[in-house]
């Protein structure tokens, strides 16, 4: 999936786990109140089950940002058909 089709498949999912508007390249855990170490959790939880992949504790620690989050799943997807 290209950077563009993955926000698209992203926001949706991310708009609801935060309850935030939009979901863009600019949001950031440290920007976004919602974001919080439980919504986190229930993101990456979701992230995992939609594109079937499995986020590592460590990767978990690292993935604060919208950016951050889709450059990931560029990188665990590259390939791979859509789950």
């Amino acid at each position: 999936m290209t950077i563009p089709e993955l926000y698209a498949a992203l926001s949706p999912l991310a708009e609801q786990v935060l309850r935030i508007p939009q979901f863009d390249k600019t949001l950031t855990m440290m920007s976004t109140p919602s974001w919080d170490s439980l919504r986190h959790v229930q993101l990456l939880s979701a992230i995992e089950q939609k594109f079937g992949i499995e986020i590592s504790g460590d990767d978990a620690f690292k993935l604060t940002s919208a950016e951050k989050l889709v450059q990931y799943l560029h990188r665990q997807t590259e390939g791979k058909p859509q789950a």
